[in-house]
């Protein structure tokens, strides 16, 4: 987090905005092109699990070995359609807004492009090995390691250079000494997992209807953020980009740093579906959305009071946007936050075949509704898209295929739970939005006006909490009590 948003902030003052929504603009491209590996390294690693733990390493390197070969048609798919869209680049940016003047557009997007298939050429299907062997830590340092070079060697850059090819060549440079690296020192830790063998015709069917359960998240996923950013620099140019860009890292960084703590419960989660009766899972469902919701009423009332007081100091006032923007931002997150804990057991029962076409009708949803209104509205329309898509689409299926087939309960109880959510944390935001507008005006000097939200917010956002929560331990000691007698 610290590096990036140093680096954003080099880039900021030394370059430009524009320089930003470029990298944004053609990261997302290319992100959406590298869609074409299409869940292949998920099912990879989840066909490892057995070979490896019945020390069956003739099993574990033909999977392997077909993975390379995965890898290399992907990148040969990526670096094909990469190119074909290179004439036509300059029809992402907005027509009639500018863009830096100094580069030119084929040469940086080529250089990402190379950047994105290299690992796809080389050994990045060794890191599966990793996974499978849930040795996932090394993976985590060597990524580290990734990250504080690259930012490094970027800051380093700017700084002395003040040259934005120089800037973005770190990048493939990078990337190839990181694999080389990484492969190495897997050929050392796992040598038995280094030979080249052919996997069986059944092995490899069993592997692409893996695929095809796991394509649709896989999209879903992916085109929600990155078909936003295209649309953006399309429809209303790369300054707009690079300024969006920055509100959106403050929300998927929270976004992230919450959903470690979601994540490290699931597999606890997927004990409790398979140990625990349905009423006691539906039990646990309950207390932990109780949490979550509260968790997630803190966090918008910190969006809605702190995030344009923050992006004043950060970027100044010529790199914010209406204050429109970060409400939406707030209801984005509440509405995303409050539905994860549905999602997170729906994953843990592994039901992905359930709801196999939502993903698409809500990717198509959302790409619908945010072309529409980004000429209608403008910005705050990519936002609105985004929320419309989860409300209309994802939530209702989600809730109806995992209340209906595993809690086996009538989906409206979830809906009644979701939309008292939603009621609570905007009632608490709305609150901390009040006192915050306050305080603007009392505290004078920015950084301690943050520092004084920042604690009004936990002081609130707590504290209306801890009501809610002793009353639904005292209605479940009252239950118990009951049932006792």
């Amino acid at each position: 987090m610290i590096l990036p948003f140093a680096t954003r902030t080099v880039i900021i003052y030394s370059l430009g905005i524009d320089y930003l929504g470029l990298d944004t603009l053609f990261s997302s491209i290319l992100n959406v092109l590298s869609l074409s590996e299409l869940g292949f390294s998920s099912a990879i690693v989840f066909s490892m699990y057995k070979p490896i733990a019945e020390g069956d390493d003739e099993k574990v390197c033909a999977l392997l070995t077909y993975y390379k070969k995965i890898y290399r048609i992907v990148g040969c798919i990526i670096l094909g359609i990469g190119l074909i869209l290179l004439p036509n680049i300059q029809l992402f940016i907005a027509e009639g807004t500018k863009y830096p003047s100094d580069v030119n557009l084929y040469v940086v997007y080529l250089i990402f492009l190379s950047n994105t298939c290299i690992s796809y050429f080389l050994f990045a299907y060794r890191s599966s090995i990793l996974v499978a062997t849930m040795r996932t830590d090394i993976d985590a340092i060597i990524e580290l390691v990734r990250c504080i070079v690259q930012y490094g060697l970027q800051l380093l850059v700017i700084v002395l250079f003040k040259q934005y090819y120089i800037y973005i060549l770190v990048l493939p440079f990078v990337t190839v000494a990181i694999n080389i690296f990484r492969n190495l020192l897997i050929i050392n830790k796992y040598p038995e997992y280094c030979k080249n063998v052919t996997l069986e015709k059944e092995e490899k069917k069993q592997i692409f209807s893996k695929v095809k359960a796991l394509i649709g998240n896989k999209i879903g996923g992916m085109v929600f953020t990155t078909a936003d950013n295209i649309v953006i620099s399309a429809f209303l140019g790369l300054e707009v980009l690079g300024k969006f860009s920055n509100y959106n890292l403050i929300f998927t960084t929270v976004y992230a740093i919450e959903s470690v703590a979601y994540t490290s419960i699931q597999p606890v989660i997927g004990n409790l579906l398979v140990t625990k009766s349905r009423e006691e899972c539906y039990s646990i469902f309950q207390k932990l959305f109780l949490i979550n919701t509260c968790i997630t009423a803190v966090c918008t009332a910190c969006f809605v009071s702190l995030y344009q007081p923050f992006m004043s100091v950060w970027v100044g006032k010529e790199g914010m946007l209406s204050t429109v923007i970060p409400m939406l931002f707030a209801v984005y997150f509440m509405v995303k936050s409050i539905r994860r804990l549905l999602f997170l057991f729906k994953e843990a029962a592994g039901m992905w075949k359930d709801d196999f076409w939502k993903p698409y009708v809500s990717v198509l949803v959302n790409l619908i509704v945010n072309i529409v209104l980004v000429q209608i509205i403008g910005l705050p329309g990519i936002l609105i898209s985004s929320i419309v898509a989860i409300l209309v689409v994802e939530i209702p299926w989600e809730t109806y295929v995992f209340f209906k087939k595993f809690f086996e309960k009538s989906p409206k109880q979830y809906a009644f739970l979701f939309a008292l959510a939603i009621l609570f944390s905007g009632i608490v935001a709305l609150i901390c939005g009040i006192v915050a507008y306050f305080t603007c005006k009392i505290v004078a000097y920015p950084v301690l006006r943050i520092a004084v939200l920042f604690i009004v917010c936990l002081l609130l956002g707590i504290g209306s909490c801890i009501p809610l929560l002793l009353k639904s331990s005292w209605k479940a000691d009252i239950n118990n009590i009951k049932k006792q007698t």
